[in-house]
């Protein structure tokens, strides 16, 4: 009928539209819609499209795992190639180094006194920046961003050299600083081949892998530029946030000077031949130490005798002036135990974190002093280091 109404069919949306084949005449120019087109002769009404489901899924993922392998690629190059680091400070060792400390500079920046009360010291002054830029301009080096770790070692507990290895521009570091003392004026400051002696107690040489060498003379500042393996030998832990090694040397020194007013303390260090350990940091501080008994001497009689030494230097804390035990070791020393563990002694305690704060606090104060008062008098501190 004329007046009937007749609903045309909705027509597929683009999206759900599908490429129709190479050839198929119903596609080409001026052909009818499919769904204008009458039926063949003796067929019903044409059946609804069968569209083959797109591969949405598996594209998907393809594509999620190759954006995944090339984050992953990414992220192991900027590994590789600008984070990465080899330790090089504790193969510069000297060979006869009875003690020794290592600080891995990340975990100490991370530590909450060290950010609030050290990291300060690098802005908080006009002239303190200014260096910086210039020593930066100078060496290469990006401080104190490029330092990794940081090794203090000593052979008799008088000539002490300070390790310092990171991302370090080889060979640039002393005649880096050498303009430096120029430009500024240091008095005192002299170049003896390799090394850069900075006033009568200040030795400056480099490694050839880059590691700075800061010695308090020039003998230890030589004896530590070729690389070693002596760290191995000192069974100095890989691991942590402070470690430390001290040989039968350090503990024969160190008998002999306790014996004077400990007795007691005297006798048991010369029982030992070895010790090592780690100071980790955090939130709660740990203390971890291994002592190796000396030759004719077993762990299960040494660790009991240890055990009572600490008692005792806990009541000795305790009778003296708060003010002396500003690192916390008489709390440190309360939960400290010592057992006996195969063929070595291991004492372990939690170390205050309150204490390890006032510690922090009390050597940025003097370290933040000397530096000023060098900014005061800089042709009379030509001798200080910089």
């Amino acid at each position: 009928m004329p007046d009937t109404l007749i609903e045309e069919p909705i027509r597929p949306t683009v999206t759900d539209d599908l490429a129709a084949p190479e050839g198929d005449p119903a596609e080409a120019p001026g052909a009818a819609p499919a769904e204008a087109r009458p039926a063949p002769p003796g067929e019903g009404a044409p059946a609804a499209p069968q569209r083959p489901g797109r591969p949405r899924g598996a594209a998907c993922l393809v594509l999620a795992i190759a954006i995944a392998a090339l984050l992953a690629g990414a992220a192991l190059c900027v590994y590789l190639f600008f984070w990465r680091y080899v330790p090089t400070a504790r193969q510069h060792i000297p060979g006869d180094a009875n003690i020794v400390v290592r600080l891995e500079t990340a975990d100490l920046a991370l530590f909450g006194p060290v950010r609030r009360h050290f990291l300060p010291l690098l802005d908080d002054a006009p002239q303190t920046a200014s260096r910086k830029a210039r020593i930066e301009a100078a060496t290469g080096l990006d401080f104190p961003s490029d330092l990794r770790e940081i090794v203090v070692a000593s052979t008799d507990a008088t000539s002490w050299v300070a390790l310092a290895g990171g991302r370090i521009p080889k060979g640039r570091f002393v005649a880096g600083m050498e303009k430096v003392a120029r430009d500024e004026g240091w008095a005192g400051v002299r170049r003896e081949g390799e090394l850069l002696l900075i006033g009568p107690r200040a030795v400056l040489g480099q490694a050839d892998d880059g590691t700075l060498v800061l010695g308090t003379d020039a003998e230890i500042v030589r004896a530590a530029l070729p690389a070693s393996d002596e760290w191995r030998r000192l069974d100095l832990p890989e691991q942590g946030a402070v470690t430390f090694a001290l040989t039968s040397a350090a503990w024969s020194g160190a008998a002999t000077a306790a014996s004077r007013v400990l007795p007691r303390a005297g006798a048991l260090f010369r029982r030992i031949n070895h010790a090592s350990g780690t100071l980790a940091l955090g939130a709660e501080p740990a203390l971890s130490m291994r002592l190796a008994p000396a030759s004719g001497e077993a762990a299960a009689a040494l660790a009991p005798d240890t055990q009572a030494l600490l008692g005792s230097l806990k009541l000795a804390l305790a009778v003296l002036p708060g003010a002396v035990d500003v690192v916390g070791a008489g709390a440190a020393l309360e939960g400290a135990q010592a057992l006996a563990q195969g063929e070595l002694v291991e004492i372990r305690t939690k170390w205050p974190y309150e204490g390890l704060d006032r510690a922090c606090a009390e050597l940025a104060h003097r370290a933040r002093a000397a530096r000023d008062a060098a900014g005061a008098a800089p042709g009379a501190a030509a001798g200080a280091t910089p």
